[in-house]
């Protein structure tokens, strides 16, 4: 059967039958408070799509852990199921137009003329966004699992430990989204809040939390309250153009917190919806799409800004703590075996993220010689495998490698910080003092004060020789020490 190529008329009518079933999706999760938590709980995971698309998403495929385009899962090195069929969604697809006369025609139809008037402002241009159907995959219609990949390996995902510890960590994230929408959070109430777990004072943009609150209430409190404060500000209601009843205020909130919490793991079975009967009333599809449009938005928003300073806190926890940021990069690159030589660990890094290489080398310098780097007066370097110390530069380089050896070395220059590489004699360098010059990692500075060690410890090991020669000399050939000075 000849294909037949789609009309205008018949992508318009493929995007019609998408929005249907979109707004019938829509509508659906007003019935109940489970209803809008089942959508709450999957909002939580497709945070990244817009509203509609996530809806899409949902009606198409239930329960949908994660979707990726085919071209994501192929750069996964992970395939498509023969015969899955995708998930349609939406694709914004921006197009310009240019002024002819009285019409205004698509670029791609404007004469080349007519483009080079409009690149030089000659003639008027607008732009207006069409959408077209692309498609994604979810997660169990490929062949991840049986590569042994999970969600959490592909899609970041954060996974609680339930650690007071943690706890402390997410309250230092919301306290930086607090402090980026210049919200205060006060250190007590201006008023008895009773029963009340929180309070937002929109004509102060200050938050107060209930001091009878747990820590982990406190977590979730602060989300709702921090919605509130994006949500209900005196100038987004301004923007809104009406002014929301209360109930209202707190249907929005309850949800953004909800969303964000079931995103993280915390427990979602305290959070009450409800208003939802109350607000439902008199609403038509529209303002339900307008509010989730709001919820989705900013539950986005927080997620991501607290999957940043997770992660900020995540890696100055790692530096901290060298073996940990060992577990880290040998997770990332999927360096699972026990006992692995260095290099071919090297050589599985620097296939899954090459720029690791050297904050894995100065880890295991720091774990393996237990010493403190910062305490060296002058230029020191640890030849991995060959000692569990830290030696002079020049003594550490002054070593006899085999041919295509992998040598990984760590080099402290005092004041500086660690400068950690590896190499293949012969194929790269001889030596790890030739493979600095050649890599120039050290400033011109540094390789004279290199430079110099270097010579001073062939000169250092020229004397020791020559001393050696002169005891075997004068010891078995009963040459007097001072004959043997003036030969």
């Amino acid at each position: 059967m000849a294909y037949k190529k789609k009309t205008r008329e018949d992508y318009q009518k493929e995007v019609q039958a998408l929005t249907d079933k979109m707004e019938t999706q829509l509508a659906s999760h007003f019935v109940s408070q489970e209803s809008i938590k089942e959508h709450l709980d999957f909002m939580s995971r497709f945070h990244r799509y817009s509203t509609r698309n996530m809806l899409l998403i949902e009606e198409q495929f239930q329960g949908a852990r994660a979707v990726g385009s085919y071209a994501y899962w192929e750069k996964q090195g992970v395939q498509v199921q023969k015969g899955e069929k995708g998930i349609k969604i939406f694709v914004p697809s921006p197009v310009t137009f240019i002024k002819r006369e009285t019409d205004w025609v698509a670029w791609k139809d404007a004469t080349k003329t007519e483009q080079k008037r409009a690149k030089e402002g000659s003639l008027p241009t607008r732009k207006a966004m069409y959408y077209k159907i692309g498609h994604v995959f979810e997660y169990t219609q490929t062949d991840a699992r049986e590569k042994g990949l999970e969600v959490s390996e592909l899609f970041a995902s954060y996974h609680r430990n339930g650690s007071l510890r943690e706890v402390e960590t997410f309250r230092r994230a919301l306290n930086g989204i607090a402090e980026t929408q210049d919200v205060k959070i006060l250190d007590q109430p201006l008023n008895e809040l009773g029963t009340a777990k929180g309070c937002f004072y929109p004509e102060l943009n200050a938050i107060a939390l209930n001091p009878r609150n747990s820590d982990i209430e406190n977590v979730t409190i602060l989300i709702h309250e921090l919605a509130h404060a994006n949500l209900h500000n005196i100038e987004r209601n301004e923007e809104r153009g009406i002014e929301l009843k209360p109930h209202e205020k707190e249907f929005q909130a309850e949800m953004v917190a909800y969303t964000v919490a079931a995103h993280f793991g915390f427990s979602t079975d305290e959070f009450s919806l409800s208003y939802l009967a109350n607000w439902t009333q008199g609403r038509d599809l529209r303002d339900k799409e307008d509010l989730l449009h709001e919820v989705h938005q900013t539950s986005g928003h927080f997620i991501r800004d607290i999957h940043t300073a997770l992660e900020k806190e995540q890696i100055l926890e790692r530096e901290a703590s060298p073996i940990k940021m060992i577990e880290y990069i040998e997770q990332t690159a999927q360096v699972t075996e026990h006992g692995l030589p260095l290099a071919e660990r090297l050589e599985r890094i620097m296939q899954h993220s090459p720029e690791d290489v050297g904050a894995y080398l100065t880890s295991i310098a720091k774990q393996d010689t237990q010493q403190d780097l910062s305490s060296f007066d002058e230029p020191m370097m640890l030849v991995h495998g060959a000692t569990d110390f830290f030696e002079p530069f020049a003594k550490a380089n002054d070593r006899d490698f085999d041919e295509h050896e992998t040598v990984a070395y760590t080099l402290v220059i005092p004041g500086e910080e660690p400068i950690s590489q590896h190499f293949r004699v012969l194929d790269d360098a001889i030596g790890p003092y030739h493979h600095i010059l050649n890599t120039e990692v050290v400033s011109k500075k540094t390789e004279q004060v290199l430079e110099k060690a270097w010579y001073d410890e062939m000169v250092s090991t020229e004397d020791r020789d020559l001393e050696i020669v002169r005891q075997i000399v004068t010891r078995h050939f009963n040459v007097p020490e001072q004959d043997f000075r003036s030969r």
